[in-house]
């Protein structure tokens, strides 16, 4: 047997507080999946199961009972899911990021652009996250100076 690593690898988590106990926790749909499967948190004040309409063309918020927080040096991204997106229902602001060691309530925004009313049920898996790592990055200014000239079409040139 090849040993690759000195040590076993380190495994990112993402650290995640239940608002409520009944909240279910983000997981896999099968051991093929990439994006932790998260769910609708929808309980009556009497704590029955319940269902939030997702009107037409419209966009509804989800509460999943959670609060969330991304590792160092990496950050949330919440997709939607394709069982959902085959209704017509989107992440309203998709792909949504949460940053970095910011502990944040987790609520999914749904679009629904369907041509007819759609239910979210409690439970019902609603958006994915996945843990994406952070590239530092510049935006650096070129002056005119360093433009170069469009390498398909030679130098710029304007008509009057």
């Amino acid at each position: 047997m090849v040993k690759l690593y000195a040590s076993e690898p380190a495994v990112n988590s993402i650290e995640v507080r239940r608002l409520d106990p009944r909240a279910k926790l983000p997981s896999h749909y099968d051991d093929a999946s990439i994006g932790f499967d998260v769910f609708a948190f929808l309980l009556t004040e009497s704590g029955r199961a319940t269902s939030r309409a997702c009107h037409l063309k419209n966009v509804t918020e989800v509460p999943t009972g959670l609060r969330v927080r991304a590792p160092p040096g990496h950050f949330i991204q919440i997709s939607s899911r394709l069982s959902l997106a085959r209704k017509g229902i989107f992440v309203a602001n998709a792909p949504a990021m949460l940053p970095p060691m910011v502990e944040v309530e987790l609520t999914i925004l749904l679009f629904n652009g369907s041509y007819e009313t759609q239910y979210i049920a409690h439970e019902h898996r609603i958006a994915q996250l996945t843990i994406q790592p952070i590239v530092p990055t510049v935006v650096r200014d070129i002056l005119p100076a360093e433009r170069q000239e469009d390498v398909h079409s030679g130098p710029r040139q304007s008509y009057c």
